[in-house]
């Protein structure tokens, strides 16, 4: 993937100790003013575009309701284009931060600090995302004039504290503003790969708070709909902001150039499919010519259409040119490129603040549930009533893919792959896609006791199946090594660091295992999940993670950067065991409804008896460990007995070392034999 060439290349221009860059070495794309000027002529297209689809979206157009304030024009259009201000400074931090931290490898001799190249995509990405965090501040009292008609003149501190504290919009926007800062903060003091890494988590994570407060979170179908919006934002900021940060390289892009390619294949089906899917989810198919919004969102996937033919362009035919020297190449079909990525993005931020056409609810659960109010549960909707976790779905595709991935290009290079860890692979996902999506995860919001059944998947049977499939072996046999860094070298890194091994302590481990049953249901938390799809889904994903990292502790054959004696093991999973039983006997003893207010207000007709369901819900997890417990004990029979079989063979080993080599202190058994007879000396 690197050649020594490529890499020394990237390092001629360095850095040194004290961070201040040396004299910038050629500037192989040309002069930057050129380049500088290419995108501000994208912006301005992009701005130009938006302008057209805000006023023929109908997102600015008044209307005048009589007992009504009318909303004044300047804070309408105000809106729209601070939308795209914001989605600019968003590209720009996500692309700068990703290109710094995995574009390029480390400085040759050490490769965990910075590349000059790398220094300065990091310094532009501090720079846009603290731009990114003042945009998200300075659209508080705009949005909050849009929302209660007023004039800016009008909008008043007190008024903003209001509109933060109270609505969730505003508090999506104050928290994307402080991610963006943090990530600002971690680009601007860092010289290593790993702050590049902290500070592109910090972007990427800034993506993803006004996903949850936007159109599509208020829809009938919202659930599958924001799924969408969060894989189609998150893959389209690193497509268009990678672009970005390639076009304003200085230094030869042909190492960053093939990275970003390699993952922009993967990038931009997901923005295609995850487009497709939020449009559906919104409107209906007619809508889609016949809406302003509709027209927009086709008038969007055209330009991204041309955008793929244009990647495709460049993988297949610019990238070897780049490659064999003709750095121009590239230069032109990004400019283009990019371009047409500033329309994409100025219809993207108009739709993001034009209405979709208004959607009549007549089952007045759908806005809280995201789907019609389900019936009495029954074998048949339990398995053909499906309403899918979109994002969940797609994380189980990508993750059986690029696993079976592993397993064939180990079987052509002729190596062996156990059968059976591939099965417990796919049954895990498996398990994860069917309590979420199946009919389980409408009565799954419904129901406690559904939910219940769901917990204890999610957080006992999934994690031990995918533990036990040992996906980090796999992909360190599979990714090949790379001296310049790459993916091989970042799993390892991150399985030695000091996170991991933080996490990884047995107690802290099971700690964390352990507040997904006490502290998510014996305060307001589980109240909160239940009503809000970011708390659902941080709700799902604190299950999974917090299952597969404690038996990974206790039960993963993967590398982990602290060992535990299998008795340990033992004791470490009992514990977990009795607290189980614990909190499962709480729930059958108890006298008061948790998240009362969350199933009261659902009112479900056949659900007459709440109190009798959450004591079925803790039946359910007081029994539910049973199976998964005979395949844990299972597992850690066989690892136990493996071991011991190891370590006979190493010490006969040592024991055949000794006797040819005439040292027999040095066998191991005629120590053990010799402090026996010492043993038996002392008690005559």
């Amino acid at each position: 993937m690197t050649t020594s060439t490529e890499s020394s290349e990237n390092t001629a221009d360095t850095i040194p100790v004290d961070g201040a860059a040396n004299r910038p070495g050629p500037r192989l794309f040309g002069h930057s003013g050129w380049r500088a000027l290419a995108v501000f002529a994208a912006a301005v297209v992009g701005a130009v575009a938006a302008v057209i689809a805000l006023q023929l979206g109908g997102a600015v157009e008044i209307e005048d309701l009589p007992g009504l304030s009318a909303v004044d024009p300047v804070v309408t259009w105000a809106s729209g284009l601070l939308k795209y201000v914001y989605d600019l400074a968003m590209l720009a931090a996500v692309g700068c931060t990703v290109a710094a931290a995995c574009f390029l490898p480390g400085r040759e001799g050490d490769r965990a600090r910075l590349t000059a190249q790398s220094w300065r995509w990091l310094r532009v990405g501090a720079i846009a995302s603290g731009l990114w965090a003042l945009v998200a501040l300075v659209r508080l009292p705009v949005e909050y004039a849009n929302l209660a008609a007023r004039s800016l003149d009008q909008v008043t501190a007190e008024d903003v504290w209001f509109y933060v504290t109270e609505f969730e919009s505003g508090q999506s926007l104050v928290l994307a503003a402080l991610l963006a800062a943090v990530a600002a903060l971690c680009a601007a003091r860092s010289f290593r790969v790993f702050g590049a890494m902290a500070a592109a988590a910090f972007a990427l994570l800034a993506t993803l708070p006004p996903v949850f407060t936007g159109h599509s979170s208020a829809n009938g179908n919202h659930q599958i709909a924001v799924d969408g919006l969060l894989i189609h934002v998150v893959a389209a900021a690193f497509w268009v902001g990678g672009l970005f940060a390639l076009f304003i390289a200085r230094s030869n892009p042909g190492t960053a150039a093939r990275r970003y390619s390699n993952a922009a294949a993967f990038a931009y089906p997901a923005i295609a499919a995850s487009g497709l899917v939020v449009f559906v989810a919104n409107v209906a198919v007619t809508d889609l010519w016949e809406s302003g919004y509709g027209r927009i969102a086709l008038a969007k996937l055209a330009v991204l259409a041309v955008g793929g033919v244009l990647g495709w362009t460049h993988r297949r035919r610019t990238l070897p040119a780049v490659e064999a020297g003709d750095r121009r190449a590239f230069v032109r079909l990004a400019a283009v490129e990019l371009a047409l990525m500033g329309v994409a993005f100025g219809l993207a931020s108009s739709l993001s603040v034009t209405p979709p056409p208004a959607e009549e609810l007549a089952d007045p659960n759908t806005a809280a549930l995201g789907f019609p109010t389900p019936g009495p549960m029954t074998f048949s909707s339990l398995v053909l009533d499906w309403y899918p976790s979109v994002l969940l779905c797609t994380l189980a595709l990508a993750g059986v893919g690029f696993y079976v991935a592993g397993v064939v290009r180990l079987r052509r290079r002729g190596d062996a792959w156990p059968w059976y860890r591939t099965a417990l692979w796919i049954g895990g996902w498996a398990v994860v896609v069917l309590v979420t999506s199946s009919g389980l995860g409408k009565y799954g919001l419904v129901m406690f006791s559904a939910h219940m059944v769901q917990h204890m998947a999610l957080n006992m049977l999934a994690p031990v199946l995918l533990v036990l499939a040992a996906p980090v072996t796999l992909a360190l046999r599979a990714i090949p090594p790379n001296r310049a860094g790459g993916p091989r070298e970042w799993l390892l890194a991150f399985v030695h660091s000091r996170f991991s091994k933080a996490v990884a302590h047995p107690l802290t481990a099971l700690l964390i295992y352990l507040t997904s049953l006490y502290v998510m249901y014996f305060t307001g938390m589980f109240e909160w999940a239940m009503g809000s799809h970011f708390g659902h889904l941080f709700m799902t994903a604190h299950f999974l993670l917090a299952g597969c990292l404690f038996f990974w502790v206790v039960i993963g054959p993967d590398p982990k950067p602290r060992r535990l004696t299998y008795p340990a093991k033992v004791l470490l999973y009992f514990v977990s065991i009795i607290f189980h039983a614990i909190f499962g006997v709480t729930l059958m003893m108890g006298t008061s409804v948790i998240a009362a207010d969350w199933y009261t207000g659902l009112a479900l007709p056949w659900m007459n008896d709440l109190l009798a369901d959450q004591k079925a819900g803790g039946g359910i997890a007081w029994g539910f460990g049973e199976i998964p417990s005979l395949i844990i004990i299972g597992a850690l029979i066989a690892q136990w007995s493996r071991s011991e079989e190891r370590e006979g063979r190493r010490l006969d080993r040592m024991a055949e070392r000794a006797k040819a080599s005439g040292h027999l202190e040095d066998d191991p058994h005629e120590v053990y034999n010799a402090y026996l007879a010492s043993l038996d000396q002392e008690r005559r």
